[in-house]
């Protein structure tokens, strides 16, 4: 990850990941959970982001922002299908700017390029969740245009009880 050299926020490029990208990904995630959780490690291996990123279909795609070749950032996105809208959506798992570049509007750019990446393929919004402790994170996303929704609670059936419910099925 790049070092504090301050480049404008012009001379920050935004690409799609590639699968010679796994590791960045896998240190950008280290590192937003270092920042959000402390003394937990992230779930996703190098493999697993292999297996599941890189694959024909992907199931997510990822952009990385870069700084002078190094990475300073990345959103982490798959598409989902609203049926209250009819059409695909853009589903952003993560978004994490190295601390060095807050502030300067790279956020903003990662969630434009998720957007216009999910508009090529006819998707027409933009959807995450944002833990409820973290205020800084839900203050940005309202200052980029999100709403915050008061109407919705996530739900969510992991690990064991995931496997139990999966038994279920005919």
């Amino acid at each position: 990850m790049a070092s504090s050299t301050n480049p404008s926020i012009d001379a920050i490029s935004i690409r799609l990941a590639e699968a010679n990208d796994a590791a960045i990904i896998r240190d950008l995630l280290a590192d937003l959970v270092r920042t959000l959780k402390d003394g937990e490690t992230c779930g996703s291996s190098l493999e697993d982001i292999l297996r599941h990123g890189f694959r024909d279909p992907p199931r997510f795609e990822a952009l990385i922002a870069e700084a002078d070749g190094s990475a300073v950032g990345m959103t982490l996105f798959f598409y989902n299908y609203s049926t209250w809208r009819g059409c695909l959506g853009v589903y952003v798992q993560d978004l994490h700017v190295i601390e060095d570049f807050r502030g300067r509007g790279l956020g903003r750019k990662l969630l434009a390029a998720a957007a216009q990446r999910g508009r090529e393929f006819g998707c027409n919004h933009l959807r995450l969740s944002v833990d409820p402790d973290n205020t800084p994170a839900a203050a940005f996303y309202r200052h980029v245009g999100l709403e915050v929704r008061k109407d919705e609670a996530i739900c969510q059936v992991s690990e064991a009880a995931f496997e139990r419910l999966a038994g279920e099925a005919p």
